[in-house]
């Protein structure tokens, strides 16, 4: 059964200011794995915007269908911030590199005061030129 289902569409440009931003800004919103995944040898300044704007978006998406679940599973007594989702979620590599949404439920968990069920997350992303954009849909497995 789908609980949940997000998807979000971003400008890549709006992420050139975010060439600026020092590793602990960068840090409330993505993992350091993410950021080392996106940035050449390291450097912040040569980021690659589409990789990193990609990934916003499927952060976003993400929020968006987990605060569906969330209500479709009446656990909404304790919510939590994006910023808090973002720090808690990460976007990793899986078989065949196909993007893969690492949660650390525990943390969730503990945040709602509540056990979750097994879920199955399906993501999609998808860049081209200044646009990302990002799909995901949850399944209660």
């Amino acid at each position: 059964m789908i609980l949940g289902i997000g998807t979000d569409i971003i400008q890549v440009n709006r992420f050139e200011a975010w060439r600026k931003y020092s590793l602990k800004q960068l840090l409330n919103v993505f993992s350091e794995n993410e950021i080392n995944y996106c940035c050449k040898n390291g450097d912040l300044k040569n980021v690659n915007l589409e990789c990193l704007a990609v990934r916003f978006a499927a952060k976003e998406a993400s929020f968006k269908a987990f605060s569906q679940v969330l209500v479709n599973l009446n656990f909404t007594k304790k919510t939590f911030s994006f910023l808090f989702f973002c720090k808690n979620v990460e976007i990793i590599k899986g078989e065949l590199d196909v993007p893969k949404l690492k949660v650390d439920w525990k943390v969730f968990e503990e945040k709602v005061e509540r056990k979750f069920p097994e879920f199955v997350i399906h993501l999609s992303l998808s860049h081209e030129k200044n646009i990302a954009i990002a799909f995901v849909v949850i399944f209660e497995s």
